[in-house]
């Protein structure tokens, strides 16, 4: 009971928080400064970002300027935002404003081609919203945004630097405040201009080719003015939480939206079928043997069992025998659990937050993320660390089972320390080094990705003051832990002792199913489950790496797919372990259970391997080596948390069946 309060406390403090976040709303008055925010540059083809202001070809900021004091998840995002030199005051329209000229070295020329080139866009916000670049749907011909906007453009293998910005700022009337109004929608129209004009709506100009000339000194350089116009304007069809709307009402996310339904549909049909099995295996089989068995008397006990219509309850001494390295398999568990609970957390609070809504946008509501991405960023970091209170609280249990040790008996206290140290740590522990590590490759690419000495230290401080004691507190917890779910539960679990069987019933002639081989189980039972997450998979994966300018908001799809996707995981684990039992009388099911659950991982893998080789035009050795290592941590992370939905389905489902079986 009180770790369910603990537990329930840390969920109500961060689902809490997440819509405490949402409760700002800024109000403007005619005159009011505006402040515009520059944050950093990304693109499609590289998962480089760059701080805006590190760009050796734009005007430095001022001595006014400061850089904001960012989240630990916007940090993580590489977000560098900083307070920026353009002037606006609302409703006051300022036709052309000049900003500065920059003369930028060959170097820094080339550094702009490298941008332009590679398509990377401009991140600004205004009032929390991305500067966009506005597009016009080709089916309703209705007006969508795409968050950022780019750096220049390409005609004739020459890059062009767009240097004059039109920016459109729209704002509706507060009703809830006198002569107040709130910003609902901020674009970006960018120009390139040789001469130091703003051009307005003419289109005699120059563009600006980023082609270096020797000056009077012999360098080579170019010359770049940078100029500005704001435009404010009135929008009547928007308000205040419709104004993300724009960046999600689109063509694509239509056409999406009909995939991933048709997707539900079919996994639907696939648990089905599943549901099917396992009713069969549970109502006929089982309940057969059962009844068959208390109806034979213990004479017959032997004759029966030799024409294999009991075979599975013959394994009731052995089925609950430690499954070979126990300690690796309770650690593989105690990071599944972690890793469940800290996902599961994060995808419940977005789900909640768009009010579940499926296959629209959920206008009311979703802004709240977008507006504090970062945040629920730190939110989903705060989750991993808390979680590890429960993997080692489950981690402790989950040992004296597996081990076949007493539930009552507790552990010494060396003991204990040393395995909630390790079941609350490894998870986080490992994370922490893959990222260290590619942080140096990172650093070197001098991308805005790369961690600052100062958040290492953060991290590090964070998961030996915050994971680690929650871990011994849990392990703790644990250890004192005396019943598991309630005194009807497994005799085994309870006693600590393996229960005798019949001294009659003849010695098993064991075999190995041909399904237990690693790369035999991973095939079969793999792609039941990859069918299930392969639409929102791509869906995703395309957010990530390939549409950069868009949001992902379909948590309510993401919920529902991952509930079939544990149901049949279940499923397939029950139908595994019953024919292990009865078919080729094998009690060792521990590590199938496993096998059948995490194989997933390995279709997720080598999707992203066909992903990146269809999908990915990247042939930097950096790019590969972050995207296949973080991919293959991601899928590896995936793969352990299936598994270990699998061990526990397994275990309820051998519980259970022994629990039914009279003992004579």
């Amino acid at each position: 009971m009180q770790v369910g309060k603990i537990i329930c406390g840390l969920l109500l403090c961060v689902v809490a928080e997440a819509f405490l976040l949402g409760l700002e709303r800024k109000v403007y008055r005619e005159g009011e400064t505006v402040e515009l925010l520059v944050n950093k540059v990304e693109s499609d083809h590289t998962q480089l970002p760059f701080g805006y202001y590190e760009l050796p070809f734009v005007c430095p900021p001022s001595k006014d300027a400061r850089p904001l004091h960012l989240s630990l998840g916007e940090i993580l995002k590489g977000d560098r935002v900083w307070q920026s030199d353009y002037q606006m005051k609302f409703m006051l329209d300022l036709p052309c404003m000049r900003l500065c000229d920059v003369h930028a070295l060959e170097s820094a020329a080339k550094k702009a081609d490298y941008l332009v080139k590679n398509g990377y866009v401009a991140q600004w916000t205004v009032d929390g919203l991305p500067g966009a670049t506005t597009f016009v749907s080709g089916t309703h011909k209705n007006k969508y945004y795409a968050s950022g906007f780019p750096l220049g453009f390409t005609k004739n293998d020459i890059s062009y630097i767009y240097n004059h910005f039109t920016l459109v700022i729209r704002y509706h009337k507060d009703p809830s405040v006198k002569d107040g109004y709130n910003i609902v929608g901020f674009e970006v129209y960018p120009k390139s201009v040789k001469d130091p004009i703003c051009p307005g709506n003419s289109k005699d100009y120059e563009n600006l080719p980023l082609v270096p000339k020797a000056d009077a000194s012999g360098k080579k350089k170019v010359i770049i003015p940078w100029t500005y116009s704001v435009y404010w304007r009135e929008d009547h069809s928007v308000t205040y939480k419709d104004r993300w709307d724009s960046f999600y009402q689109n063509d694509a996310s239509n056409q999406s939206h009909k995939i991933q339904w048709l997707s539900i549909i079919n996994s639907m049909v696939l648990l089905s079928l599943l549901s099917l099995a396992v009713a069969v295996v549970l109502s006929k089989m089982l309940k057969q043997d059962i009844q068959r068995k208390n109806a034979l008397p213990t004479t017959s006990i032997k004759s029966s069992t030799s024409s294999g219509s009991l075979v599975w309850q013959r394994l009731e001494d052995e089925v609950f025998s430690s499954p070979r390295f126990t300690l690796v398999f309770c650690v593989i568990l105690a990071c599944g659990i972690q890793i469940l609970f800290a996902a599961a957390g994060v995808v419940v609070i977005f789900a909640v937050g768009s009010n579940f809504d499926i296959g629209r946008v959920p206008s009311n509501s979703l802004w709240l993320f977008r507006s504090h991405d970062g945040a629920f960023f730190s939110l989903s970091i705060f989750l991993l660390l808390a979680s590890g209170f429960v993997s080692s609280y489950l981690g402790i249990i989950a040992h004296k089972i597996f081990q076949n040790d007493p539930i009552q008996e507790t552990y010494r206290l060396r003991k204990t320390l040393f395995l909630s140290l390790l079941f609350s740590g490894s998870l986080p522990g490992t994370i922490l080094l893959v990222v260290y590590f590619l942080n140096f490759f990172v650093w070197y690419k001098e991308s805005s990705n790369a961690l600052p000495f100062g958040t290492i230290v953060v991290l590090l401080i964070m998961f030996s003051l915050i994971e680690l004691p929650l871990g011994i507190v849990g392990g703790y917890l644990g250890n004192i832990r005396k019943v598991v779910v309630g005194k009807d539960w497994l005799r085994t679990v309870q006693t600590g002792h393996r229960i005798k069987s019949n001294a009659e019933y003849l010695e098993l002639d064991k075999r190995t199913p041909w399904f237990s081989h690693p790369i035999l189980s991973t095939i079969v039972f793999g792609v039941i489950p990859f069918g299930v997450v392969y639409v929102d998979l791509n869906v995703i994966f395309n957010s990530i790496w390939l549409e950069k300018t868009t949001f992902y908001y379909k948590y309510g799809f993401l919920l529902l797919t991952l509930g079939m996707l544990f149901m049949v995981l279940a499923e397939s684990a029950v139908i595994a372990i019953y024919v292990l039992l009865a078919v080729y009388s094998n009690p060792h099911w521990q590590w199938l259970s496993f096998n059948v659950g995490s194989s997933i991982g390995w279709f997720v893998y080598a999707y992203l391997t066909y992903y990146f080789i269809f999908h990915m035009h990247v042939s930097d050795f950096v790019l590969v080596l972050l995207y296949f290592v973080y991919m293959g941590l991601v899928s590896a992370l995936f793969g352990v948390a299936c598994g270990v939905v699998a061990v526990m389905s397994g275990y309820i489902f051998v519980s259970k069946i022994y629990q039914s079986n009279k003992v004579d």
